[in-house]
């Protein structure tokens, strides 16, 4: 019985959270130490090996999108990253995923077990000055193919209205 009621109080904090991050998704000056409006170059450890750097990951459209294994939004976003990395990335749309893991090794048995087809980094801190330092999770930022921000979402982002925004870009 004690059982059922504990499952049930997480089951509720859980909907809670999702519900909360959900209905405050937009984005506010608040959660970023510096609202970013370009996407510099920076370089980052890759999850799969060797480093990499923004410029050899972007694409014509590029989702960067700030994620952790341990965050349940950002763990709702991987079908819907899947399914806009499936429709787009024979367009020239690319996802590129920042783990805040605490180490590679965490980054990587997650990005396999979770079977993403994009690149994964591991956060480091040069990067994140590039992306603002947001203060929350996930983050998503969509930049167009001059490197500029058209959007930014903090909390899971609404799948038709990026679906949207991400043609715009490829067209």
């Amino acid at each position: 019985m004690a059982s059922s009621r504990i499952k049930i109080l997480v089951l509720a904090a859980v909907i809670g959270v999702f519900g909360y991050l959900y209905l405050n998704r937009k984005i506010t000056d608040s959660h970023f130490a510096v609202l970013p409006g370009h996407i510099e170059n920076f370089t980052a450890i890759n999850v799969d090996g060797g480093k990499t750097t923004y410029q050899d990951e972007k694409g014509k459209a590029t989702l960067i999108t700030l994620s952790a294994s341990w965050c349940p939004a950002c763990m709702a976003e991987i079908p819907m990253l899947k399914k806009l990395h499936d429709e787009f990335s024979g367009q020239g749309f690319k996802v590129l995923m920042v783990s805040e893991d605490d180490n590679v090794k965490i980054a990587a048995k997650f990005k396999k077990k979770q079977k993403l087809q994009w690149t994964v980094v591991h956060w480091n801190y040069d990067l994140m000055n590039v992306l603002g330092n947001p203060g929350v999770l996930p983050v998503t930022y969509l930049v167009n193919n001059q490197d500029s921000i058209v959007q930014i979402h903090s909390g899971i982002f609404e799948e038709d209205d990026m679906r949207s925004s991400i043609k715009k870009l490829l067209k």
